[in-house]
């Protein structure tokens, strides 16, 4: 162990920028640990915190090196720092993070290397302060780089100063461990760096943060992913790329194991007998008293179970032989078990009575061997008939099916509401106008009942008054007629009378007064034609006047009846038009 006056979890710019005398003092220290473990012999296997430290090693392996004109700049060192663990996954390192050998020259500071556990026995020698690696993404570059083409082999990569140590730990792994999620690594593009104290667990969360990285080395970073993703490769372990890794889920098997089930569904009620007789038989519950104690179960039948010495206190209760009677089945197991009372709690039962002396019942779902032992002593008719049938294809199936046509059921539900609605609000609708159409035709009845009186009313006035202006016509005609028979009656006289005195003369033989009365007939004669005929002319153009009179009296009452339908068509206009509107708002 080393000295417990050093810090083992120094900062990591005391490591990487160390000079003089306190470099010398961590190499003998670290120099002095490899010395204990070459003496006892003994593989000293560290094992990593949990904690986020730099390396497995506390303040990152101190590796002494030593300078040298070697073209490679690199020594190997015999004896590893740290041994290997015999388990891969195992991490290895100092605990306190300091080794001591005072054989080694204390002569530069190796950088830290991704740890696993394992260590390469080859260790990087630099030869001043300028190798840390504490410099800028523009001085970072990959050692053995074509320079024609500034590209870089694959081994190349593998064996540059950045990448060698980790590598030379995967190439130890096996196939199977190169992926395994219990190894963590540090990212070598990142030591002495920010992010060197990161660990990663496996390998593919390190090529991803490779992949990723946007601020610091960045080309350093590609290029260990893409050497990774290739060695990796090629030894048969693929990587999964970054955009590949994210969003992708390992979910459960498509196929569920399926088990029998009784059928139909069954409930064993244990404890269901009594008392003995007096023949040493055990008699115990009825069929319906089994049903009436579970009456909030939809069970269909009961049965019992007995044997040579009566009820054997075994009973089940037989539900329909569908998913809702499984269901059914099944809550009643569920509610034995929450109360303690399920097949386990049988079968430790030792005493089957409650305080009171009541027998405690206990129930569970039937299986064959349930069965079986229920049949144990029945035959022929009697035995409880079953089979055994797949629970996904009479139970899980058709609950999906339930569910699907619950569904449909509930759309359908929801359809049928809306359409509720509307003929709700369609018979509210018509009812409402139904009520409008009957108070208008209440209204229109006995607008016409009074119309019709008013009709007839005003129909008897003109019948009166017609019958008025005809009495007085009949009057003037009858004035007309009486004064005719008086002018003819007077005219008859007046020629009666003067053929009277023509016939006197004539006996005396006065023919000048014969001639007189000739010529007085002669005129009257014309005078009465004159008038018959000036009679008939007045009579004539009174009848012109009576047709235009009537004629115009037509035509007034037929602008009179065409006024009535233009004022009633624009009432009725008019309230049709208010009821539509009130209708629109209602709506």
């Amino acid at each position: 162990m080393a000295d417990g006056s050093v810090d083992p979890f120094p900062k990591l710019e005391s490591v990487y920028r160390v000079s003089g005398s306190k470099f010398n003092r961590s190499s003998c220290k670290v120099a002095d640990t490899k010395l204990n473990a070459e003496q006892t012999g003994e593989s000293k296997v560290i094992s990593i915190p949990n904690c986020s430290n730099a390396w497995s090693n506390a303040n990152v392996i101190q590796n002494l090196t030593k300078r040298g004109n070697s073209e490679s700049g690199l020594v190997n060192n015999s004896n590893n720092l740290q041994e290997k663990s015999n388990s891969p996954n195992t991490l290895n390192g100092s605990e306190n993070g300091a080794l001591n050998n005072s054989n080694l020259p204390p002569q530069a500071v190796k950088s830290p290397t991704p740890e696993k556990g394992l260590y390469s026995s080859d260790d990087e020698i630099f030869d001043s302060e300028s190798d840390i690696l504490f410099v800028s993404d523009d001085d970072l570059s990959l050692d053995d780089t074509d320079s024609d083409t500034g590209e870089k082999s694959h081994e190349g990569r593998m064996k540059s100063k950045w990448f060698r140590r980790f590598f030379d730990i995967l190439k130890e792994l096996k196939v199977e461990e190169i992926n395994s999620q219990a190894i963590r690594w540090h990212c070598p593009a990142c030591q002495g760096g920010t992010g060197a104290i990161d660990w990663y667990q496996g390998l593919q969360p390190l090529v991803n943060h490779s992949r990723t990285v946007k601020v610091r080395r960045v080309r350093l970073h590609r290029a260990f992913a893409e050497t990774l993703e290739e060695e990796c490769s090629r030894r048969g372990a693929p990587l999964m790329m970054v955009g590949e890794a994210h969003g992708l889920w390992e979910g459960l098997d498509k196929k569920v194991k399926d088990h029998e089930i009784v059928w139909p569904p069954m409930v064993v009620i244990m404890n269901t007998k009594y008392e003995q007789d007096e023949n040493e038989k055990w008699t115990g519950m009825g069929n319906q008293e089994l049903l009436d104690y579970f009456s909030d179960y939809a069970a269909l039948k009961a049965r019992h179970s007995y044997g040579p010495r009566g009820h054997r206190g075994m009973s089940v209760l037989i539900f329909e032989q569908s998913t809702a009677g499984y269901l059914e089945a099944v809550r009643l197991q569920k509610h034995f078990k929450e109360q303690g009372r399920d097949r386990q709690a049988w079968d430790r039962c030792k005493n089957p009575f409650v305080p009171g002396g009541k027998r405690q019942l206990y129930g569970y779902l039937a299986t064959r061997e349930d069965l079986d032992i229920f049949n144990k002593h029945s035959g022929g008719k009697s035995k409880l008939k079953f089979e055994m049938r797949s629970y996904q294809g009479n139970v899980e199936s058709k609950i999906k099916n339930i569910n699907d046509d619950g569904q449909q059921l509930d759309i359908f539900k929801e359809k049928i509401a809306k359409e509720q609605l509307k003929s709700k609000v369609f018979e509210d609708t018509l009812f409402q106008v139904s009520e409008r159409l009957r108070k208008t035709t209440v209204e229109n009845s006995i607008v016409r009942e009074r119309t019709k009186e008013y009709h007839q009313q005003n129909k008897e006035e003109m019948d009166a008054q017609e019958i008025f202006f005809l009495d007085k016509m009949q009057i003037i005609h009858q004035a007309i007629a009486a004064k005719e028979d008086e002018f003819a009656k007077w005219q008859q006289a007046k020629r009666e009378m003067i053929c009277a005195v023509g016939d006197s003369s004539a006996k005396e033989d006065d023919n000048h007064i014969m001639e007189k009365v000739s010529s007085f007939i002669k005129s009257q004669d014309k005078d009465m034609r004159q008038f018959e005929a000036e009679r008939d002319n007045i009579l004539k153009i009174n009848e012109e006047k009576k047709l235009a009179l009537k004629k115009k009296y037509w035509q007034e009452q037929v602008e009179l009846e065409k006024e009535l339908e233009n004022e009633l068509s624009e009432l009725m206009n008019k309230y049709t038009l208010s009821q539509s509107q009130e209708e629109n708002c209602q709506q």
